[in-house]
């Protein structure tokens, strides 16, 4: 059966972008189907606004520590922070322009634009169009969950798909979840001079990180006038005279808060809806499509990654993903297979806060006693000393041969500290391997290979060689 194409990539995020990629560097005859703008939600509403809103945010922050570093401001320092959204939006409008559907073009991928529609496993609508396909990879991303609270939908609320639009910051935001999104956004704009109260169903923020970290972070975020109000239910919202009103409920009972603006930051869902996944046999649910290790769907010639293959919604991951889908996709044989006990993340606060593997609470869980945790204080770190930048600690899970279990960095620069750990997790390397590498000083490594020389001094002394030489070989004095 002839076919227009090999395949049909459908979603233009960071998964897509890969996938195509792959399948037309393996030489299928490719299309890459976008139903808004290439880039999706990274490029558009997520990573790559809002790690430039941070910049801007942690920028305001270090103006007004002139003095711990030995300035003296001439004259009181007053920022305005009018402009900040619209350097956002122009830095995000940079990156999209480096990646245009002509370049796509040029490389011989079709790019199309609509809202595809499945007719059958090998055939979709597109527009007033039918086309076909040996194949399909459906990564169309993920959209903010907006949960039924009463009210909600009555007043003019914020996502992350629309919070870089506003013009001039608000005065006052109550944010609704205390996940990545919401903390990362709460953070910054609270250095912004917005005033923040975050509100968090269940009793602990940033749920899958490491709880001693959090707790330090939570602490920072405190400190510097975020208000965290967690074992709080909202109940519903009202609107009075332009002002928005809050119910929320918790221990001490029912009151209201007061606002001028909403954040909806409890979660995403997969962008399922319009693509009529029954008719082609693909079986999913709310959380995405159901997919074996080799990311294909029920549909055996029809692949996913991305954000609509839960649980792990990032876009490291997703490009991780496409590159294994668009394989099997291209090669017909289930060639290669997801592992996901390398994942890691990092959320961007000031300190970052980066994650691998699992929590020291998980590891005792599993393996209990036999579990060594090294830690080091980023007090301890010179470089940190000489940055100002001392709050931070690092902590390395191992089991007891010193393999890396978890990696968890609270501190400056975190997302890039951990990698070199995560190198030796991955390649089931000795976390004292570590120790004998010659690291430049003075530098934020320290905060690494300090701990891994504590892993080398363990793995020594519990050499069985070692062990039986020091009960044949006599101590001194005998």
């Amino acid at each position: 059966m002839m076919f227009d194409y090999d395949v049909v990539v459908i979603g233009a995020g960071s998964g897509g972008l890969v996938a195509c990629k792959v399948a037309n560097g393996l030489g299928k005859k490719t299309a890459l189907i976008e139903k808004r703008k290439l880039g999706g939600d990274c490029t558009w509403f997520g990573c790559v606004p809002s790690k430039t809103l941070i910049k801007s945010a942690n920028i305001a922050h270090d103006m007004t520590r002139l003095r711990e570093f030995g300035l003296q401001p001439s004259a009181p320092v007053k920022l305005n922070a009018d402009k900040v959204m619209a350097h956002v939006r122009a830095v995000v409008e940079a990156d999209a322009a480096g990646h245009p559907p002509e370049i796509f073009e040029a490389e011989g991928i079709n790019v199309l634009f609509g809202a595809p529609e499945f007719l059958d496993n090998h055939n979709i609508k597109l527009g007033d169009k039918t086309i076909s396909a040996r194949v399909f990879i459906v990564c169309t991303g993920s959209h903010p969950f907006v949960p039924p609270i009463d009210g909600l939908g009555d007043i003019p609320y914020l996502t992350n798909e629309t919070i870089f639009d506003i013009d001039a910051l608000p005065k006052t935001m109550l944010t609704l979840g205390a996940g990545p999104i919401g903390i990362e956004l709460s953070a910054a704009l609270n250095r912004l001079g917005v005033k923040v109260t975050i509100v968090q169903r269940s009793a602990a923020i940033l749920k899958k990180d490491d709880k001693e970290l959090v707790d330090r972070l939570v602490e920072t975020l405190r400190a510097e006038g975020v208000t965290i109000l967690t074992e709080t239910k909202v109940s519903g919202f009202s609107v009075s005279k332009g002002a928005i009103a809050c119910n929320i409920e918790d221990k001490q009972g029912s009151r209201k808060i007061k606002t001028e603006s909403v954040l909806v930051a409890v979660g995403r869902r997969p962008n399922l809806d319009g693509l009529a996944l029954e008719n082609a046999g693909v079986e999913f649910d709310a959380t995405g499509t159901k997919v074996n290790r080799n990311l294909r769907t029920s549909a055996k010639n029809i692949y996913a990654c991305g954000d609509v293959v839960p649980p792990y919604l990032f876009t490291h991951v997703a490009e991780y993903e496409a590159v294994i889908a668009a394989t099997n996709a291209c090669i017909g044989l289930p060639i290669r297979k997801t592992n996901y006990d390398n994942v890691l993340w990092a959320t961007y606060t000031d300190p970052e806060l980066a994650h691998a593997g699992l929590t020291e609470e998980q590891a005792k869980q599993r393996y209990g006693d036999k579990v060594r945790v090294y830690r080091w204080e980023h007090k301890d770190v010179d470089r940190a000393k000489t940055d100002l930048a001392q709050n931070g600690l690092s902590k390395f899970v191992c089991d007891s041969r010193g393999r890396l279990l978890g990696i968890h960095i609270l501190g400056h620069g975190a997302a890039e500290l951990m990698h070199e750990a995560q190198l030796a997790k991955s390649l089931g390397l000795s976390f004292s391997k570590i120790a004998s590498v010659i690291h430049a000083y003075p530098s934020y490594s320290d905060a690494v290979r300090q701990p891994a020389k504590r892993c080398y001094v363990d793995t020594l002394q519990n050499n069985l060689c070692l062990k039986l030489l020091k009960k044949i070989r006599p101590t001194k004095g005998q």
